[in-house]
């Protein structure tokens, strides 16, 4: 542990977690760290957790958080903070009262609101750990919340270069599989800057100097030894062992001595020595949880009592059962939760129901006007309290803390309290029955809300389901405000539509509330792979009502839909036209969702229309707003969009850096994986390429939900990769990406296209006639485009075009696949199709092609020169060779061999082996063993003697 702070203080974050039984000391532990990291100067700050339902949203980060922005005086606080203050302020008010003049978080969709704030804390921390190093202690981790533990694993990812050490304590014994802790510390596992310590108990030697320095002599060797095997040489239970013997003066002939049996009997064996008064008002304690305020106390021990609390609680203080709350008048807290557990376990369950009651209105007496901001703590107890005080306030703080939670983006603990509050009221939380009253639609709305938010994809109908049976009432009830606002909320499910349609049957046609309508139905059919024509209608709609309201952002927002829909359909001329009016118009107007929406739509269209400057133009802009908006999904796709665009202009540079940042935000994203492989493919880095293939496949395995977007960009990237290696490069995953592409609910006809596109490039290199035949007929849209970062639409129907065997049509394609990568300025592309189209020439050997095709390797040779593309390099050589050498078209090869095939076929005839193949043709290792094992499969070799005589006797051999 002194490593990890030694770490720390080094510049190198580090969490460590103690884990152990109760009472092994893990605490303790913490406290000795943390007081050895204050005297190296290191500022230490204490978060709990608590047992109960009680706490506040992220309650043990809102405790260290607090407690350092109360002592910041406001020009540290506002350098610290940044720009995340106002998103921090969402879970630490104080911060609004150090900076008064803070503005609003923006309101965003829920995963983009949780990261802004995770990033936001995360920041904040690692910036005050440079001005004085950190250390964050969270104990008890065992009854963290979920969103606190995923703000713990947020910051792990992020830790590697700060002076910031946070060490958390845990019991082994409370967990399972399934408790949320466990899913952490799985998570934890996987980063280099954690560490778990499990702590062990207390040796026979080291329990006789307990009692030796409890007792002032030496204690009898069976005394120690029976005492060690009793307690298993747990410190807590030794020192509530000890506590009590030399309470009870029994130091003396340890056969007479009687060790309690476990660490519970041990502590109520204590506790029976302080009077029964005293009892009576700890065990009131235990109820109100393990901190308690002595003003509550006094209302739960009776009027004529209260004189002699003051004498109770200082007995308990002596006997070391509680302690007082530094800097907090009249708080308390047991010096050990097992202390309280102790007590609380023995009342019964009635008085305990009638003390919460006590302790709930208590509380709501003593906060007054100032409840709503206790709303957790007042629903737990009068939840508690339920059977004596009835289910209305319970409900009502319940609903309260729900919207708290989900203000706070701490959308699993807002679940609970509306499930609380609906199962309070007997209604069921699965089914369609609509609500049947106002306060029941006001919790399905935040139940589903909730849902919508922290349950994984596949269980989004759950969401929708509920919000369905709020929708329904306020239907029925003729509560339209809250119907539409239902229908506008942003779920990703096509059962959404379902709501917009009936929510337009209620309002007025040409309404405002129509418009909005109006364009979340376009958007809705765009996203689910719906009728063009009815979301073209519905953006017409919507662009209708707004230009007649004069309502820009409406405008804004249904230009950028209607932009959506032609991009989707593959009209990318006026889907960019359409974006970038939309976004003029988002931007006049600050709408920022909708702005970069729309940038992006306008780079990925004028890049496939071959316009490098106008994507380039967007591009910066976007990336500029997704920076200063700090959203995480908007960067990680301005970053992926700028990657293509340096890719297709063969800025091999700048592409690595921007997937490098691309990939440090989403590590498994695997279209910035894809990119990357074809960028080290390009250039013949074929080592590299094969690390991030290897994660490419890692990170689709790690997908429980398939996404249409990645496995476009792979089931193209695999077949170029393929095509530039001359390998089989993971065809049966690009083949199943492809499928699943094509055959989704949601494949819109562009995503589709791209998957055909992938399925043609490996059509073209198996040399199927057939398939390159069907393929062909349906891929006429991307005449005039590039797909992805290649291959241009014109070049790819070219080479299908030779694969059938139409060599006029194919000439055809090359030279508008030429004209296009010129005009663009995509020039690996052009290199390429120069190279493309020179091999058909000379496989042609026609009148003129030969000199034609030598024009066109010179081409190539000078630009993939140029750029460093060194299998390009070495497949031009090769056909300039061929087209110098050999007067006539050369034959096919037999068993349908490739050229790459072929290549490693001479080399292995003389005599290379597998490594000096793979470095004399820029290829892995790995990349050459499947080239051989390919080749002997056609040839029905057994090595390379077998190959060899093959090579000779078909005349393929270097040296024949």
């Amino acid at each position: 542990m002194t490593d990890a702070l030694d770490e720390a203080l080094a510049g190198r974050g580090q969490i460590v977690l103690l884990a152990g039984e109760p009472g092994i000391g893990k605490t303790r532990t913490a406290q000795e760290l943390a007081l050895r990291a204050e005297q190296q100067g290191v500022q230490v700050l204490w978060g709990w957790c608590y047992e109960n339902e009680g706490a506040p949203p992220y309650w043990p980060w809102v405790q260290p958080l607090r407690a350092y922005v109360q002592q910041a005086d406001p020009e540290q606080l506002r350098s610290e903070m940044g720009p995340g203050a106002a998103d921090i302020a969402e879970i630490i008010p104080e911060v609004r009262q150090k900076l008064p003049e803070l503005e609003q978080a923006p309101a965003l969709e829920p995963e983009q609101a949780r990261f802004r704030l995770f990033d936001s804390v995360t920041t904040f921390l690692k910036s005050a750990a440079q001005s004085q190093p950190l250390m964050l202690v969270l104990d008890d981790l065992h009854w963290a919340d979920k969103p606190s533990l995923l703000l713990l694993e947020f910051l792990a990812r992020q830790m590697t270069r700060c002076s910031l050490l946070v060490v958390g304590c845990y019991r082994t014994t409370d967990l399972s599989r399934r408790h949320p802790l466990s899913e952490t510390l799985s998570q934890l596992s996987r980063q280099p800057v954690f560490h778990r310590v499990h702590l062990q108990g207390l040796t026979e030697e080291d329990v006789g100097q307990f009692i030796q320095n409890a007792a002032g002599f030496s204690p009898m060797p069976d005394l120690v030894r029976n005492v060690h095997a009793r307690t298993g040489g747990n410190p807590f239970f030794t020192s509530e062992v000890v506590k009590l013997l030399a309470g009870q003066g029994e130091f003396g002939d340890p056969a007479e001595i009687r060790i309690p049996e476990g660490v519970r009997e041990a502590i109520g064996q204590r506790l029976n020595m302080l009077s029964e008064r005293c009892n009576e008002v700890l065990t009131a304690a235990s109820v109100i949880g393990r901190e308690f305020d002595s003003k509550i106390l006094k209302s739960l021990i009776g009027e004529s009592e209260t004189d002699d609390l003051l004498a109770e609680l200082e007995e308990a203080l002596g006997a070391l059962v509680i302690e007082e709350l530094p800097d907090a008048p009249e708080r308390y807290w047991f010096t050990h939760d097992l202390v309280r557990e102790t007590l609380v376990i023995e009342v019964s369950a009635a008085r305990r129901v009638r003390l919460h009651a006590r302790i709930a209105e208590a509380l709501e007496d003593m906060y007054g006007g100032d409840g709503e901001a206790h709303v957790s703590e007042l629903a737990y107890h009068f939840a508690q309290a339920e059977p004596v005080l009835g289910a209305d306030r319970m409900v009502n703080y319940s609903m309260l803390a729900g919207e708290e939670a989900l203000a706070a983006h701490a959308h699993e603990q807002a679940m609970g309290h509306f499930e609380r509050a609906l199962g309070a009221r007997g209604v069921p939380l699965t089914g369609a029955e609509p609500a049947s009253n106002t306060e029941t639609a006001a919790l399905l709305v935040g139940l589903g809300r909730a849902q919508a938010a922290a349950l994984p994809t596949y269980r989004t109908e759950e969401a929708v389901e509920t919000l369905g049976r709020a929708f329904e009432y306020y239907a029925m009830s003729g509560d339209i405000d809250r119907a539409v606002a239902i229908a506008e909320m942003p779920l990703l499910l096509h059962q959404a539509t379902g709501f917009v349609s009936r929510a337009l049957e209620l309002v007025p046609d040409d309404s405002l509330e129509a418009g909005r309508l109006w364009s979340r139905n376009g958007t809705e059919l765009a996203r689910t792979g719906g009728s063009y024509t009815d979301a073209h209608e519905s953006f017409q709609h919507a662009l209708a009502i707004a230009r007649r309201y004069g309502d820009t952002a409406l405008e804004a927002r249904a230009l950028s839909g209607a932009s959506n829909v032609e991009f989707m359909y593959q009209n990318h001329r006026e889907a960019a036209e359409l974006a970038v009016r939309g976004a003029e118009l988002a931007r006049k107007v600050d709408y920022w969702e909708i702005e970069a929406l729309s940038r992006g739509i306008a780079v990925l269209s004028l890049r496939i229309i071959g316009d490098l400057p106008g994507a380039r133009q967007q591009v910066r802009v976007m990336l500029d707003l997704a920076d200063r908006m700090r959203n995480h999904p908007l960067v990680t796709n301005a970053l992926m969009f700028n990657t293509t665009l340096s890719l297709l202009d063969g800025d091999w540079e700048t592409s690595r850096a921007l997937g490098e940042r691309a990939l440090a935000a989403g590590p498994l994203d695997s279209r910035q994986l894809a990119l990357r492989i074809l960028l080290e493919y390009q250039v013949g880095n074929s080592e590299e390429s094969d690390v991030y293939l290897n994660r490419l496949v890692e990170s689709i395995g790690a997908i429980s939900i398939r996404n249409l977007s990645f496995d476009t960009f792979t089931a193209v990237a695999l077949p170029m990769a393929a095509r530039i290696s001359g390998s089989n490069v993971e065809v049966q995953l690009a083949e199943e990406c492809a499928a699943a592409a094509i055959t989704s609910p949601f494949a819109v006809p562009l995503f589709a296209t791209w998957a055909r596109a992938g399925q043609a490039l490996s059509a073209v290199s198996r040399g199927d006639s057939v398939a390159a035949q069907q393929l062909y007929s349906q891929l006429d849209p991307i005449r005039g485009t590039v797909v992805l970062v290649g291959p241009a639409g014109d070049r790819l129907l070219g080479l299908l075009s030779v694969t059938m065997g139409n060599l006029a049509q194919a000439i055809a394609h090359f030279e508008d696949a030429l004209t296009f990568c010129r005009n663009a300025g995509y020039r690996p592309e052009l290199a390429w199709t120069c190279c493309d189209y020179a091999e058909m020439l000379v496989e042609r050997n026609g009148e003129g092609d030969r000199a034609k095709a030598v024009a066109l390797l010179e081409e190539s040779l000078a630009i993939s020169s140029e750029l460093g593309m060194r299998p390009l390099i070495a497949r031009v050589a090769a056909l300039q060779e061929q087209a110098e050498a050999q007067p006539v078209r050369a034959p096919a090869y037999p068993d349908r061999l490739t050229q790459r095939e072929v290549d490693v076929l001479r080399l292995i005839a003389a005599g290379k082996g597998n490594r000096e193949i793979a470095e004399q043709l820029f290829l892995s290792l790995r990349t050459i063993e499947r080239h051989i094992t390919n080749l002997y499969t056609k040839i029905s070799a057994r090595g390379k003697a077998d190959a060899t005589t093959y090579a000779l006797r078909h005349d393929l051999s270097s040296f024949s």
